[in-house]
């Protein structure tokens, strides 16, 4: 095992700061990685450039899948089916396409309000990121699902300051629960 238990013990300390200035996701990122095996930060690599959106093309999922993480395969798989939901609701389709949270999304998407629509959909990805790794205590995929939701949180602290500081604060509340029940001798 690499160094998870002490990255995910510093993900709070990393991001506590967003009070007084909002926090860099990228300063945060290029630190997690420095603590990362090479191989763990190409992982790292390939979340970042999915959450960029831009890179989303069929080579990406099929990168994504020949990696063999188990999170970035589930992720971008849940990812690729919500934004082909979304699609299909814009475009007044019935859905093609069917996964575990489709009944909730479809709920979302006919939310009027533009800000609490992605606030919502934002919930539902955040959600997921951590159902992922429920199970997980320190690999690879939970700090990979923690980065997923520093991201969600961060462009929160941006576009809302009391939004984002209650998603900042459910974070480390989460990254510390992480360690509950868990003692000493089990590191």
């Amino acid at each position: 095992m690499a160094n998870y238990p002490y990255i995910i013990a510093s993900f709070p300390d990393m991001v506590l700061d967003y009070e007084r200035h909002p926090v860099d996701e990228k300063a945060v990122v290029e630190e997690v990685k420095g603590l990362l095996s090479e191989s763990d930060g190409k992982l790292v690599d390939w979340l970042e450039s999915g959450l960029e959106g831009s890179k989303l093309k069929p080579h990406f999922y099929r990168g994504i899948r020949q990696t063999g993480c188990r999170f970035l395969v589930e992720w971008f798989d849940f990812d690729r089916q919500l934004r082909l939901a979304k699609v299909d609701y814009l475009e007044n389709k019935p859905y093609q396409v069917d996964f575990p949270e489709l009944e909730k999304a479809a709920i979302v998407f006919q939310v009027d309000n533009l800000a609490q629509r992605e606030k919502l959909l934002d919930r539902l990805m955040w959600d997921k990121a951590a159902e992922l790794v429920e199970f997980d205590v320190f690999t690879i995929d939970t700090i990979l699902s923690l980065l997923v939701r520093l991201h969600i949180a961060a462009r929160w602290s941006r576009l809302d300051p009391n939004a984002g500081a209650s998603l900042f604060q459910q974070f480390v509340d989460e990254v510390r629960g992480t360690f509950q029940g868990i003692n000493a001798e089990q590191l």
